[in-house]
């Protein structure tokens, strides 16, 4: 009796590394068109593996959404770095917003988890939101003491009005021209002329 072939060294650690790609690129595509609350089956069989493959890999559903986002995040938490060399800090500060609200708008239903995700210190986004928290700090502040930003407005502020700017439009998918306008008139409020007006009455 032939004694069965052992799998190659690493196979089956590059076995589940395919694995684990394909569940991200489905669950990605399948984010962005019909947004965070998609079956699990339903990602798992567009992937081509069984949902007990899924839930080894993405025990929770926000485990699977942070692995997700986490890399578009992070390229708009490098981006403030990057607007240091931007002349104007209150420009420097509309263009991380906008950056944040677009990258946040690619996943449906993503507003919602990192709002959720500010209250819940042990979420798995909340590392992502921490270094968001931490990037618009580095433009508003830069802002802020250039004159060029009311000193009212806060961080939490800053990552609040992105997520709710992207909730509006996932609730009535606008366009993206509409969605600069909101963002437009909001940061309005935060960097134009009447930003040393206190924000309460």
């Amino acid at each position: 009796m032939e004694r069965a072939e052992s799998p190659p060294p690493g196979g089956v650690r590059a076995d589940a590394r395919r694995s684990r790609a394909r569940l991200l690129e489905a669950a990605r595509t399948m984010f962005a068109g019909e947004g965070v609350d998609v079956s699990f089956n339903e990602i798992a069989r567009r992937a081509g593996v069984g949902p007990a493959t899924l839930y080894r890999h993405f025990p929770q559903r926000e485990d699977l959404i942070a692995a997700v986002v986490g890399t578009s995040l992070e390229e708009v938490t490098t981006l403030a770095s990057t607007l240091d060399t931007e002349p104007d800090p209150a420009a420097a500060l509309s263009l991380w917003v906008a950056a944040l609200v677009s990258h946040i708008r690619r996943v449906r239903g993503l507003s919602e988890e990192i709002m959720r995700a500010l209250e819940v210190p042990d979420s798995p986004l909340a590392p992502h939101c921490a270094a968001a928290l931490a990037a618009a700090e580095t433009v508003l502040v830069r802002a802020q003491r250039a004159g060029r930003a009311h000193p009212e407005a806060t961080t939490d502020d800053i990552v609040k009005i992105a997520s709710a700017i992207a909730w509006t439009s996932d609730q009535s998918d606008i366009t993206a021209a509409a969605t600069d306008r909101l963002l437009g008139l909001v940061l309005h409020g935060i960097i134009g002329p009447d930003k040393t007006r206190p924000l309460h009455a």
